[in-house]
């Protein structure tokens, strides 16, 4: 599309042949018609991370080099990319789409955001550098921590890191992670507490891909949860003891984000592309469920399952609405100024939302033949941390008597991180 609007096109679409599942970062080269674009894959897959040249005029693209994030062009003619932990520059011909010569290591340690594959920096024409220090591992730097509903700090489970969606037991005791593995931060699995105040947890998935997103089953003994394993998400069960493999469930072309499980375990809730939809237990029999204009996202059943609350961006800002289940039958808005992640009380007299500025809200509600709401109350401020993939949806759980809750709360480093501005960087490097 033109500067000016239009309807959008896509210009690339990912190879299932190499097992990519995203092109992003595109950078455009001197002409204004090619450019640059990371193709990456997330489902533990090596050697398919890499940079290609596409164009507005073609659908053909050019593979130039293996990298781990983003790459940028700087005249007059070098490409800067970042692999093995390392910001490298080579000289480039961006008429012909070769490199030359050998590659020069310019800067590590540089701030790499693994669950987007990002790294920060960035280059002008007349040699100047400027990068984020800090290395991978410290962007999304989080604790798990427990409050009750003043705000008041209950405990904390396990030691800082890079953690994901949280989600409690129905006993109320145990608790499911996604946690990243540090340094690297190569990989992320599931872990399982036992208990609400465990200070160590043991690893449930091993796949090399992404595994998240947990969802306990309603007798606590399966937990449902998404796996990138075969390139797309996928929606896979395991016992929540470790006793048996895994198993897929549910498999098609689309990513699909476990979300909800049924208290009388008839169906699971589940996000598939941008809109919901519902699987039959026990033949996970896929049906559809919701549509909007825009998103859909993190729905949850009512406690007597009648009802399913969920986020949706189709005014152009994130609300909570309630419908009614199996059909969507009536609309009910219950954030007012901008909300999130909805969860039900146990008896289906409350729901808890995140507003957009971080509080903890919660709504009176009125379940049964029919649904009503009352206003939304601030019950505290809580610290949540941003959700740097959209993979992360579950940022808080709720115990069901709704006065104990875990949430993923942003951990700010110890100390400041460097920038580097790093003047003629290309000194010694100047093109024939």
């Amino acid at each position: 599309m033109t500067a000016a609007g239009g309807t959008p096109q896509a210009v690339t679409q990912p190879d299932p042949s190499r097992r990519e599942t995203s092109h992003r970062w595109p950078m455009f080269l001197p002409d204004g018609k090619q450019f640059l674009f990371m193709a990456a894959t997330f489902s533990g897959y090596k050697d398919v991370d890499a940079i290609f040249v596409g164009s507005l005029d073609s659908k053909q693209t050019k593979f130039i080099v293996a990298a781990d994030a983003n790459a940028a062009y700087a005249e007059p003619g070098f490409l800067l990319y970042y692999r093995d932990k390392t910001l490298l520059a080579q000289p480039f011909d961006a008429q012909n789409l070769t490199l030359e010569g050998e590659p020069v290591d310019l800067l590590s340690e540089i701030q790499y955001v693994r669950q987007v594959k990002k790294v920060a920096f960035a280059v002008s024409n007349d040699g100047l550098l400027l990068a984020q220090g800090g290395g991978p591992g410290v962007v999304g730097y989080s604790q798990a921590k427990w409050f009750d509903r003043s705000g008041k700090e209950l405990g904390v489970l396990d030691k800082p890191g890079v953690y994901g969606n949280v989600a409690i037991a129905p006993n109320d005791l145990a608790v499911a992670v996604d946690r990243f593995d540090l340094p690297s931060l190569n990989n992320m699995d599931i872990w399982a507490y036992p208990s609400w105040h465990e200070s160590t947890g043991r690893r449930l998935t091993f796949d090399p891909g992404y595994d998240g997103a947990a969802v306990w089953s309603p007798d606590g003994s399966e937990i449902l949860f998404s796996s990138n394993r075969q390139v797309t998400l996928d929606l896979y069960i395991k016992r929540a003891d470790g006793g048996q493999e895994e198993r897929n469930v549910l498999h098609d072309p689309y990513d699909k984000l476990a979300n909800d499980w049924s208290r009388d375990g008839k169906y699971i809730l589940y996000r598939h592309a941008d809109e919901l939809q519902y699987a039959t237990l026990p033949g996970f029999t896929s049906n559809a469920y919701l549509k909007a204009s825009g998103i859909l996202r993190n729905g949850q059943f009512s406690p007597d399952g009648k009802w399913v609350a969920y986020n949706s961006n189709e005014t152009g800002k994130w609300e909570i609405y309630v419908t009614s289940f199996p059909e969507p039958h009536g609309k009910w808005q219950i954030s007012t100024t901008g909300g999130e992640q909805p969860r039900w009380r146990g008896d289906g007299r409350e729901l808890f939302y995140l507003s957009s500025d971080g509080r903890m809200m919660g709504v009176p509600v009125s379940t049964g033949a029919s649904f009503s709401s009352g206003a939304p109350v601030a019950l505290f401020q809580a610290n949540p941390a941003v959700p740097v993939s959209y993979l992360n949806i579950f940022g808080y759980a709720v115990t069901r008597d709704g006065q104990r809750f875990l949430i993923n709360t942003v951990m700010k480093p110890e100390e400041r991180i460097p920038m580097s501005v790093v003047l003629n960087w290309d000194v010694g490097m100047k093109k024939k």
